[in-house]
């Protein structure tokens, strides 16, 4: 885009509404209930949180992240419950832009732990939460919200896994290639089907020091044109990363199988 976008906390009444405008847009939602409350973000930021928002000059919103202090494991960190970026916007980086900011703010005021949920079917989440951010993941709750009537959860149970991101780990190396990881035991046994998608025929028990969980490359895709086959994968999912979680696995990486005509998602947990 050609305006200058400027990632910077809200500090203005017009900023907070703005935010709460672009929660809306982020996430098609038509009930202002699932809206963060003004009084909530103030309260937060004033208190060890942060809401920032991605600026336009003319003091538009295209983005915004929201986080308060919580403990995971014990632990203090930044819960971060939602960040988010308005269509015509997605894709263009400005959600990393935004995690990076929050880490910052993280850093500064001597929290080095940020949590946030997301949902283990959306392929591109896993993919920035695991591999472009580095953060790992333990725990899966079934249904953590209830039922939703936003647009991206509408009908859909809201079941999550939660992403911690330890900032002061030092990077992760890719510890496996290909070639390595291609040979690691499927916890989800799939076939293709004639649509280029893949059907549920079996779930397997961890075993090893790595595993894999296969996810469906585009599961609104799939919800549109088979819902069956949508849930079969979703309980399959959370029957595998629950056990596996269970059994000490953590998902440390995202990793992608491609060929000329298909191409598949995996997790990739260790113990």
């Amino acid at each position: 885009m050609a305006e200058e976008i400027t990632i910077r906390r809200a500090v203005s009444v017009h900023d907070y509404h703005a935010c709460q405008k672009a929660q809306r847009l982020a996430w098609g939602i038509a009930d202002d209930s699932y809206v963060v409350p003004i009084a909530t973000m103030v309260g937060a930021q004033l208190h060890g949180g942060v809401v920032l928002g991605a600026f336009l000059p003319d003091g538009e919103a295209v983005g915004i992240s929201f986080a308060f202090l919580g403990r995971t494991g014990g632990r203090l960190c930044l819960y971060s419950q939602l960040t988010g970026v308005v269509p015509g916007r997605q894709s263009t980086g400005l959600g990393y832009r935004l995690k990076m900011a929050q880490r910052d703010v993280a850093l500064e005021s001597g929290v080095d732990l940020i949590a946030w949920a997301f949902d283990p079917l959306q392929a591109g989440n896993a993919r920035f939460n695991l591999v472009k951010l580095g953060a790992t993941s333990g725990r899966y709750i079934d249904d953590m919200y209830g039922p939703r009537t936003d647009a991206l959860n509408l009908g859909v149970p809201t079941d999550r896994l939660i992403a911690e991101w330890d900032l002061s780990a030092p990077p992760r190396l890719e510890s496996t290639t290909a070639e390595e990881w291609s040979r690691f035991p499927h916890l989800i046994e799939s076939n293709p089907q004639a649509d280029g998608s893949r059907s549920v025929v079996n779930t397997h028990a961890a075993e090893g020091a790595h595993v894999l969980v296969e996810i469906p490359q585009d599961i609104a895709g799939l919800r549109a044109r088979d819902a069956g086959m949508a849930e079969a994968w979703r309980l399959a999912v959370r029957e595998s990363l629950s056990a596996a979680f269970t059994a000490g696995y953590r998902a440390v990486g995202f990793v992608q199988e491609r060929s000329e005509t298909t191409r598949r998602e995996f997790y990739l947990l260790q113990r």
